[in-house]
């Protein structure tokens, strides 16, 4: 570095600020804090400061420095974490976050306050718990919760008095306590939402103790029934809560422990540094009730640190819960106006350490070997994206194709006996699923169960609407992947035969075909006896088996779809008189067949528009 570019520094203040380094085209390609910004910006081109690679690689774009004053360190330091949210500048350090993670909200600022999932927070008044990593998980937390503490999930705008809604199901089946229909006063149902609140917040031993106390006090009062209760709900939630940590010294103070991993980024474009994992697990009440991971991008060996303390500030931006100890693998860069900044939010003092012994240590390694085991797997596992796949790469080679594998599709075969026998094409376009581009195919010309004839239909039939012009089918793939063996390679080989007389590019019988048998997961190819068999491990064969398996799912979607639509209309049509109004009525008012099959010959007359002939057809019928 050299100071021949002065102009780009010597005109910034000596105060705290966030300076944006631009490129010719105006693009902002690096953000950055400063307790003083002209300091800070000089050092970038002095020829004593420490030559990083990515430094390097930044500094020959940088035609424009602009700035933004602040008041203080942390109002630079928030305004930092925005405008790198904002702009995603090239040569900065981003957390890539591009999925909103669930969060459970409580409404607490409405007189009955309901619970949700949420993938949004805000500053509305409401408390959020969470994330969770999966959308599932956070399902069946919400599961448990009401069947633990009845809270209800509805969204109707309800007074503290005078509701004058009818109860719903939740209510009878004793998950929610009906607020709705004045079944419960205000107090009472507060109570119900501050164990929730408390049980989502980590404080489980406060919520056992408090049961465990009701239950004593019903026993004592010879009320066995009530007591029986809240032994069972005693014993759902010591099913539902997070197993402690068989660790010694267990504290009662929230904490979150980071952990990193760091390994060698490969990049068609260049190789800037590395990337680099970081694993957040979050420690309530003595107990890791998540952990959350994320990437980090361009990460130099010799700026870890930094990269940790841009991750650090980064993720506590928008966090809804930020514990009291945060737990780190090395110091980082500005821990003081860091901590300042978290006890500011937090509203009391939080502490950034780095463990040497003990407890924390131990949990500290946890989170680093997590880390190193989520970047082993992101090596070794397929990973759907947009840049160059390797395992496309390998499998090209693999084949001995020449054109890139632009576009792959998988079939597959999924019948039950004689009926709802179906095909399904799914489509890797780019090494990601393309949904659109998905077919089904309901088999109309094979009778009985003879899977390799079906297949040869379907493949037929998907390119003789290709021959026809049909823009559904327009687009030819790179390569054929089949879910089965020899069999169904061979029935798809005899259907793209016809084909090689016809003008489409590339001709069917030349794009590569090969099949997939799930026994040992065996590759085969045409024109050669022994299948190829890749180790487990191996990225190609995991994208194969993710392509097939696709296919497979989709195909037996459509095949319950068929079956389920087939079985609860099927009866019905057997019965005069009942036409599709009457049986839409029928279903509305009894939900299901079984549901109809039950009913008396009173209960079917009561349903409006069913006279009584029509009904003693349906009860004999059924």
């Amino acid at each position: 570095m050299n100071e021949n570019q002065p102009q780009l520094w010597q005109s910034l203040p000596n105060t705290p600020g966030v300076y944006l380094m631009k490129a010719s085209d105006g693009s902002i390609i690096y953000i950055g804090k400063a307790v003083k910004l002209r300091s800070r910006v000089r050092s970038y081109f002095h020829v004593s400061n420490p030559e990083s690679p990515l430094t390097i690689q930044l500094m020959r774009y940088v035609t424009e420095v602009d700035y933004i004053v602040t008041n203080t360190e942390i109002e630079a330091l928030i305004l930092e974490n925005n405008l790198i949210k904002a702009h995603q500048p090239r040569y900065n350090v981003k957390l890539k976050d591009d999925k909103r993670y669930p969060f459970l909200r409580v409404t607490t600022n409405e007189p009955f306050p309901r619970i949700m999932i949420t993938r949004k927070t805000e500053s509305d008044g409401t408390r959020y718990f969470g994330p969770f990593v999966k959308a599932r998980s956070t399902r069946q937390v919400l599961k448990q919760l009401t069947k633990l503490f009845p809270i209800r999930t509805c969204t109707l705008p309800l007074k503290e008095t005078n509701n004058r809604y009818r109860e719903c199901l939740d209510y009878h089946i004793g998950r929610c306590p009906a607020p709705c229909a004045n079944k419960i006063d205000v107090q009472a149902y507060s109570k119900i939402v501050t164990k929730v609140c408390q049980f989502l917040g980590g404080n489980t031993k406060g919520v056992v103790k408090e049961i465990q106390q009701q239950m004593q006090k019903a026993a004592e009062a010879l009320d066995f029934e009530t007591a029986a209760k809240y032994r069972d709900l005693l014993k759902d939630i010591q099913q539902t809560i997070t197993t402690q940590q068989s660790l010694d010294n267990v504290s009662t103070v929230d904490e979150d422990v980071i952990g990193i991993a760091t390994a060698f980024q490969h990049s068609l474009e260049s190789r800037l540094g590395e990337i680099a994992c970081v694993q957040v697990l979050h420690i309530r009440d003595g107990k890791m009730l998540d952990r959350d991971h994320y990437y980090l991008n361009d990460v130099c060996p010799n700026s870890i640190p930094t990269a940790l303390s841009a991750f650090v500030s980064q993720y506590y931006q928008n966090a809804v819960l930020i514990p009291k100890t945060i737990s780190l693998p090395m110091p980082i860069e500005s821990v003081t106006l860091i901590e300042n900044w978290l006890s500011e939010k937090r509203g009391n003092q939080v502490t950034l350490h780095v463990p040497k012994a003990g407890r924390l240590r131990r949990l500290q390694t946890l989170a680093m070997k997590n880390a190193e085991a989520l970047l082993i797997q992101r090596e070794q596992s397929v990973v759907f994206s947009n840049d160059v796949n390797p395992a496309l790469v390998e499998l090209q080679e693999l084949l001995n194709i020449n054109q890139p594998l632009r576009r792959i599709e998988a079939y597959d075969i999924s019948n039950l006996g004689d009926r709802y026998a179906v095909g399904s094409m799914v489509v890797l376009e780019n090494g990601k699923p393309n949904s659109s581009e998905y077919r089904q195919f309901r088999i109309k010309e094979i009778v009985g169960q003879n899977d390799f004839a079906m297949m040869q239909e379907v493949i037929t039939r998907r390119f003789r609407r290709a021959e026809a012009g049909d823009q559904k089918f327009n687009k030819l793939p790179d390569l054929i992947l089949i879910d089965g063996g020899k069999g169904q390679l061979s029935a798809a080989q005899a259907a793209l035969q016809p084909f090689a007389e016809a003008k489409l590019d590339p001709v069917p019988t030349d794009i590569p075909l090969i099949a997939l048998a799930k026994r040992i997961e065996e590759i085969f190819v045409p024109g050669k006896m022994a299948p190829i068999v890749l180790r487990e491990d191996n990225p190609t064969l995991h994208l194969i088996q993710r392509l097939r398996d696709e296919a497979h799912r989709f195909a037996i979607t459509y095949h319950r779809k068929l079956r389920k639509k087939d079985l609860s209309v099927s009866v019905l049509d057997e019965i005069p008189n009942v036409g599709p109004r009457r049986k839409q009525v029928l279903l509305q008012k009894f939900g299901s067949i079984d549901a109809i099959r039950q009913a008396s010959l009173d209960q079917l007359l009561s349903v409006k528009g069913i006279p009584r002939n029509v009904a003693e057809n349906i009860h004999k019928h059924l």
